[in-house]
């Protein structure tokens, strides 16, 4: 606790920084539409994918809306003294203010949460919640994504 107040917001449950910032630099492709494979250009694509694969165009679809609908949802915790703060805002303060160090006009207030002692516990808590929509919306696509792909293809292992 004492190194929590003292600034040192990643102190809690053990977490390793430098594994959560290449996690989050992994996450960053994702995100970002600059390598051809983020969420949103994936949405894109199986928009375009014929009627056959109806049911994984739905799926990425849903899983997709299902991280918006999180994402914009209101956070646990506000770190804006004027509005309410999505959890969409708590992650791109974190994301683009500190982690993967994109956005400068971010990282004064990125720095401030940082160090704003037991305070900074609950947003990156918040912050971690975000993370895990992320994930599970990665996961649903990549099974989508897959199922598309052995349709198209074939089971490779069934030769």
């Amino acid at each position: 606790m004492p190194r929590i107040i003292a600034g040192d917001w990643l102190a809690h449950d053990k977490l390793n920084q430098d594994e959560l910032e290449a996690f989050c630099l992994n996450l960053r492709l994702f995100v970002q539409g600059t390598d051809g494979f983020s969420i949103r250009q994936i949405s894109e694509r199986s928009k375009q994918w014929s009627n056959q694969y109806a049911e994984e165009k739905e799926g990425i679809q849903k899983a997709i809306a299902t991280l918006n609908a999180e994402l914009d949802a209101p956070s646990l915790v506000s770190i804006f003294k004027d509005k309410p703060t999505s959890n969409r805002e708590i992650f791109e303060v974190i994301f683009y203010g500190g982690l993967v160090h994109s956005n400068p006009g971010k990282r004064e207030l990125y720095a401030e949460l940082v160090k704003s002692g037991l305070f900074s516990y609950f947003v990156f808590s918040a912050f971690s919640s975000t993370l895990f929509h992320f994930r599970n919306c990665i996961r649903s696509i990549a099974h989508f994504l897959a199922r598309h792909i052995l349709k198209e293809y074939g089971d490779p292992a069934e030769g």
